[in-house]
């Protein structure tokens, strides 16, 4: 069993920084398990044998991508993805981060981004929550890069609170104004399979288009809310719901 160690070293830069590289955080058998489980999961799907995970994924994206579809939603639910990342381990380190003793899955996944398209995640920050802070894991199960979709992170920016965010983007997803962001110092962080980078949910951040041909992002993620966080719990009058989009984080009191 893994042992994450210095753990208040870890915290300091969390709270410093905003996010901490964790090296090791995983064993190599524990990410080839996890890819062992997506290959016999595009298997069923298309019982074509390709042992390449990326090109089975391409097979079945070509074959069907409304079944692509189907498999990115089932990932959130697969055991082994679930266990390594709820390990006690990392929970205990939200929980000291937080001083509390419970702590909340937000919403567990596998983020999957190929060289087919050019998505990538312009600079935002977490909010559909159930915690007004939270720390979450950013875990890939490939070596990441800039040409593969390196996370991107602004330093010291959770230290200001949350920001208005649009959703005006082809994706409607929710982002920042360059305005916003750049103020900040602008950091692009490569990673091998088995890291790990936790962040706080108020951290500004994002990634590059995965521009590698042939290659497929795969990102384990979690978020960890803390119960001392979560302040409708408390007050009824308290505008937070599950999920709470468009809320004005700073006017929420703990």
């Amino acid at each position: 069993m893994y042992k994450i160690v210095h753990k208040k070293n870890i915290i300091r830069e969390i709270k410093r920084k905003g996010f901490c590289i964790i090296k090791n955080m995983y064993s190599k058998k524990e990410i080839n398990q996890i890819k062992s489980n997506l290959l016999e999961i595009l298997h069923y799907i298309h019982p074509k044998k390709i042992k390449d995970l990326n090109k089975k994924y391409f097979q079945i994206k070509k074959f069907d991508k409304k079944l692509k579809g189907n498999f990115f939603d089932l990932l959130s639910h697969e055991i082994s993805t679930l266990n390594i990342l709820h390990r006690e381990e990392l929970v205990d380190l939200v929980r000291k981060y937080f001083k509390t003793k419970v702590v909340f899955s937000g919403r567990p996944a596998i983020h999957i981004h190929d060289s087919d398209n050019d998505r990538f995640l312009e600079p935002h920050q977490e909010l559909n929550q159930f915690a007004r802070d939270f720390l979450f894991i950013w875990a890939p199960l490939f070596d990441v890069n800039k040409e593969k979709g390196s996370l991107i992170v602004y330093e010291k920016s959770h230290l200001r609170g949350y920001y208005s965010h649009n959703n005006d983007n082809k994706l409607g997803s929710s982002h920042l104004k360059k305005e916003i962001y750049s103020k900040f110092k602008k950091i692009e962080i490569e990673i091998k399979s088995g890291d790990a980078v936790m962040l706080h949910s108020a951290l500004i951040h994002g990634t590059l288009p995965t521009k590698k041909k042939g290659f497929v992002k795969y990102v384990m993620v979690e978020r960890f809310n803390p119960l001392k966080k979560i302040p409708y719990l408390q007050n009824a009058k308290n505008p937070i719901k599950i999920p709470h989009f468009g809320i004005d984080y700073n006017r929420i009191s703990d």
